[in-house]
């Protein structure tokens, strides 16, 4: 069956009703010219402008990567010898440098930046010339982007001289028996010549040297290098920072009595038999403490004695002989009695059994 022209027609609205419109077959071709336009429409202005785009970023992306930081040692420089600088100056500043071509090395250790503070008086601010910092480090195609710290301020006192007295600092006790003459010991030199700012030296009356353990002295005693307790500031210089010190030490002398100390009999004869009446004695012992403690402790030795061999052997008894005292040297030895009665008789001869 064949469709008429008029089959194909589309059919009217029915009268009073607004027809309703179609757009399937639009949207399609509107989407095509969007990315026409996004990709076809001014193709070259376009490319040109991304390749800028990347070129810039490149740019910036190196400019930024071609930074390192550099540490420079900082030198006080032309100061008057009549001036002390007292403030707080950085000992070396950090400074971040970019640079184009070649990068600074490492290895090389940059030049100390000099601080000259010549007409610069306390309460002035120094800043860091980048311009010197630049020129210093002799890099071509080299920027400074930021120094720290930056700056510093001035603070100056008048630099005066002294001379200080030296004072022994001697701790702890004499061991007993021994004298630590304390008045007596001396410092070698007394007084130390100090150099340094005004305020640091205006309160120091004297330099102590450090702790001295007098205990352990039992004679004469040269210590060749004993420090002495410098100040905590660092604005004080010290023609010398140790003394030798000279401690004379003596020994106490005193007495001692010792009651009923036996009498020994020496060399008797063979075959005889020695005896004292009376067999002790009182001995005082006068001399240096430390020996006569040795004796009371036992380490050293006492002895009261007769020398038998000095006499007649056929004589039994020997009236008022004088005794002797073997003691250690520097003590003297006085007995009561100071003499006895020495009795030599032949031995009585051995039982056979």
């Amino acid at each position: 069956m064949n469709t008429t022209d008029q089959d194909k027609r589309p059919e009217e609205p029915a009268p009073g009703k607004t027809p309703s419109r179609t757009f399937g077959h639009i949207r399609p071709r509107q989407q095509r010219n969007l990315f026409y336009r996004i990709f076809r429409e001014n193709i070259g202005i376009k490319v040109l402008s991304l390749v800028i785009a990347i070129v810039l970023f490149a740019m910036v992306r190196t400019e930024r990567g071609n930074e390192a930081e550099i540490e420079i040692p900082v030198q006080l420089t032309n100061i008057s010898e009549d001036l002390i600088f007292v403030g707080e100056m950085p000992a070396k500043i950090k400074v971040l440098v970019r640079y184009k071509w070649s990068r600074p090395k490492r290895e090389n250790q940059p030049q100390p930046y000099k601080v000259d503070l010549r007409g610069f008086e306390t309460g002035k601010v120094f800043v860091f010339d980048s311009e010197v910092i630049r020129t210093s480090l002799d890099t071509e195609g080299i920027s400074i982007v930021s120094i720290y710290p930056p700056e510093f301020t001035v603070e100056v006192e008048p630099n005066i001289e002294r001379t200080i007295k030296v004072r022994l600092n001697m701790v702890g006790q004499a061991e007993r028996g021994y004298d630590v003459v304390v008045e007596d010991a001396r410092a070698v030199p007394d007084v130390i010549r100090v150099r340094g700012a005004k305020s640091a030296l205006k309160d120091i009356d004297f330099f102590a040297t450090y702790p001295i353990d007098i205990s352990r002295f039992r004679a004469d005693v040269i210590l060749d290098s004993v420090p002495v307790q410098k100040p905590p500031s660092k604005f004080i210089q010290m023609d010398t920072e140790s003394v030798r010190v000279e401690i004379p030490v003596r020994e106490i002398s005193g007495q001692k009595t010792m009651p009923d100390v036996e009498i020994n009999v020496r060399n008797c004869p063979e075959g005889y038999v020695c005896t004292v009446t009376p067999p002790t004695t009182s001995v005082e012992i006068e001399g240096p403490l430390p020996s006569i403690f040795k004796i009371e402790n036992g380490q050293e030795n006492l002895e009261v004695f007769v020398d038998a061999a000095m006499f007649d052997s056929r004589v039994e008894r020997h009236q008022g002989i004088k005794l002797g005292c073997a003691r250690p040297v520097g003590l003297r030895c006085t007995e009561t009695p100071k003499s006895v009665q020495l009795t030599i008789q032949r031995g009585r001869a051995e039982t056979q059994p």
